[in-house]
C-alpha cells in the first residue's frame, strides 16, 4: 500500500508526539494529532566559523543536564569537531505536544560546551543555548542506533529512556538527534543533488511498531539557500508512504499542516555538504512519525 503526503510550501517541523510512558510506567495513551508549532530561528546567515578541534566530550554543560546516569550505548561515532566554538544540532522528540517543553532544537551555532558527547561517540546532553532552560539531557537509559560520518555529524536515539525533564521514553520511542559541524555555503548560485547516507528508526506515536526510512532525495539550491523536491519513503507496519515537500529553507524550521522539518547545513566541505534532517508526518491513519536522517549533496 503506497500513501503519499504532500505539503504545498514546506515538510512540517512540528514536534510531534510519540507516546509518553509516565514514570513508572504510562498509561499507554496515545497523543494527539495536533501538534504545536516549534520556534523558528532566524533566518540571519551565520557569520562563516572559524576551525577548531576541541572535541564536545571535553566541554562544560549546563549542570542540571549532566546527570551521573547509567547509559547503555548501541553503534558508534566519531567525535564530532566543534567549529568557532560551536555546534549545529537538530532534536526531535517523541512526545506529546503537552509535554515537548520546547526540546525540538534547530540551531545552527550552538555552543560546543553545552553538548555532552560521551566516548561511545553518543550524546547525553543537547541544548540550543548556554541558558540553563535549553538544555536536555539523558538521566538515564539507552542510545540506540549512534551513527556518524567521520568527524563531521553524528546522530543516535535514546530510548528505554528518562531524560533530564522526567519524560519516559519506551524502546520503541525515542528522542532522535543529529550532531554536526556547522558548514557555511559559499556558492550564490547553481544546485546539488541530495541523497540519504544515514537515518535511525522511524518511531510512531502509539509506541508501538517502529519503521524504516528506505530512502531519502532533495536538491539543494544554492542561490535561494533552499532544500527542494524533499521526497522521503517511509516503511510501517508493511505499509509504504511517501513524505513530500517542495521547498523549504535551510538551517531553519519550516511547518506546514501536519509534516515538518528542521535543517542545519554540517560537514567541512562546502561544495560537498551534508543535511542533517529532523522530521515529523502524521500519517493517514493518524499516527505521528518522526526521526532523523543525514543526507550528502554534490
Amino acid at each position: 500500500m503506497q500513501k503519499s503526503i504532500s505539503s504545498r510550501k514546506f515538510l512540517t517541523v512540528v514536534l510531534v508526539a510519540s507516546v509518553l510512558c509516565a514514570c513508572g510506567g504510562g498509561n499507554g495513551s496515545t497523543s494527539s494529532a495536533t501538534a504545536s508549532p516549534a520556534a523558528t530561528p532566524s533566518s540571519t546567515t551565520p557569520p562563516a566559523p572559524e576551525s577548531s578541534s576541541t572535541p564536545a566530550s571535553q566541554a562544560s554543560a549546563q549542570v542540571a543536564c549532566r546527570p551521573d546516569g547509567n547509559f547503555a550505548y548501541s553503534g558508534s561515532a566519531s567525535q564530532v569537531a566543534a567549529s568557532n566554538g560551536t555546534l549545529a544540532v537538530v532534536v526531535v522528540p517523541s512526545l506529546p505536544a503537552d509535554a515537548q517543553k520546547n526540546r525540538n532544537f534547530t540551531a545552527f551555532a550552538a555552543p560546543a560546551s553545552s553538548q555532552v558527547q560521551q566516548a561511545s561517540g553518543a550524546f547525553t546532553t543537547l541544548a540550543s543555548s548556554d541558558a540553563a532552560t535549553d538544555c536536555l539531557g539523558l538521566d538515564h537509559g539507552k542510545v540506540s542506533e549512534i551513527q556518524g560520518l567521520g568527524s563531521d555529524v553524528a546522530i543516535g536515539r535514546w530510548n528505554a529512556a528518562m531524560d533530564t525533564d522526567g519524560n519516559t521514553y519506551s524502546n520503541w520511542q525515542g528522542l532522535h538527534y543529529a550532531v554536526g559541524t556547522p558548514l557555511v555555503l559559499t556558492a550564490t548560485s547553481g544546485t546539488l543533488a541530495c541523497t540519504q547516507v544515514i537515518s535511525d528508526t522511524v518511531t510512531n506515536d502509539l509506541s508501538g511498531a517502529s519503521g524504516t526510512l528506505g530512502t531519502a532525495s532533495a536538491t539543494l539550491d544554492l542561490g535561494a539557500r533552499t532544500l527542494d523536491n524533499l521526497n522521503m519513503q517511509i516503511n510501517l507496519e508493511n505499509a509504504n508512504y511517501t513524505l513530500t515537500n517542495t521547498q523549504a529553507p535551510l538551517n531553519g524550521v519550516s511547518t506546514s499542516g501536519q509534516q515538518s522539518i528542521q535543517s542545519v547545513v554540517v560537514g567541512h566541505d562546502a561544495t560537498q555538504p551534508l543535511i542533517a534532517l529532523g522530521y515529523t508526518a502524521t500519517l493517514p491513519n493518524s499516527w505521528v512519525v518522526g526521526g532523523v536522517a543525514v543526507l550528502s549533496c554534490k
